[in-house]
């Protein structure tokens, strides 16, 4: 059985020196997430239309947008709902993807025919189309966008727990479980479900890159979590409007989320080749 190993992990940290600074700059930006949560100053962002698109500046480091206010501060915010939002979406995902995997992948038959085909059908759409027509369709929010967001990415989870279960479940140690008399429930959460807990991590790394990029996509299109809430991609919307005359007002946001998407993917390589160090190589090759 392959169970995540902390020791490994470190280890390859140490020998990956950008994803040992990538792990860093997620580690910051978690901090910097939850800040607003306990700091209500930073929550309420004032206005000040004295310095209304003026640049970066010792008192505002990012500068100030179109209404007066911080950017660094709509940065803080937007944080905030690009983490939540893709711990949500990425939480949903894996609560219904992991058991249509395992029972597809375990009793096979007619269940799994069923489940092949609802995954087949889903994926034959492009990534962001369903999330872009369910939120049109049912408006923005935090719950549409969880949605939309989980209608789609649960696919990848049960794909890989259904594989998984296929390997495992005609092995030696799963045989001897039911020549034992052990319950379907048993084999199914105890001897076999461990063995897709490494792949299921990575995986869920690497999505939660995907659902953040996929959230600022559905915010830049006003599809997003609320109009009172900021994010990223409300942010990159505004800041097209000025992007001639203060280019900074998209720099500063873009910077934000593509260093939180490429530490993602960074740390997600590194899981991969600590968890995995055998099917890296080959990979590689």
């Amino acid at each position: 059985m392959k169970f995540f190993s902390k020791s490994m992990l470190v280890l390859q940290l140490k020998k990956d020196k950008i994803a040992l600074i990538s792990f860093v700059v997620l580690a910051c930006w978690i901090i910097v997430a939850c800040l607003p949560l306990f700091l209500s100053q930073l929550s309420n962002i004032p206005s000040d239309l004295s310095q209304r698109l003026s640049g970066p500046s010792t008192k505002y480091w990012f500068g100030v947008d179109g209404s007066g206010q911080s950017v660094a501060l709509l940065i803080l915010n937007g944080a905030l709902t690009s983490l939540t939002v893709s711990i949500f979406t990425v939480t949903t995902s894996l609560l219904l993807g992991v058991p249509l995997g395992a029972i597809a992948g375990y009793f096979g038959g007619f269940l799994d025919v069923i489940i092949t085909r609802i995954i087949d059908i889903l994926l034959a759409f492009p990534p962001l189309i369903l999330p872009i027509a369910m939120t049109s369709f049912f408006g923005g929010g935090f719950f549409n966008v969880v949605a939309s967001l989980s209608l789609t990415g649960w696919v990848s989870y049960a794909r890989i727990v259904r594989g998984q279960y296929l390997i495992y479940k005609h092995k030696e140690f799963v045989l001897a479980a039911k020549s034992l008399g052990s319950s379907t429930p048993r084999i199914i959460l105890l001897h076999i479900f461990p063995n897709t807990i490494s792949p299921l991590l990575v995986q869920a790394t690497f999505s939660l890159a995907g659902v953040i990029i996929a959230e600022a996509g559905l915010s830049f299109l006003g599809l997003g979590v609320s109009e009172n809430q900021v994010s990223w991609g409300s942010l990159l919307n505004s800041a097209s409007d000025y992007l001639t005359t203060n280019p900074s007002l998209a720099f500063f946001p873009a910077i934000a989320l593509f260093s939180v998407v490429a530490s993602l993917n960074f740390v997600g390589d590194a899981l991969r080749v600590a968890l995995d160090p055998k099917g890296f190589s080959i990979r590689r090759l």
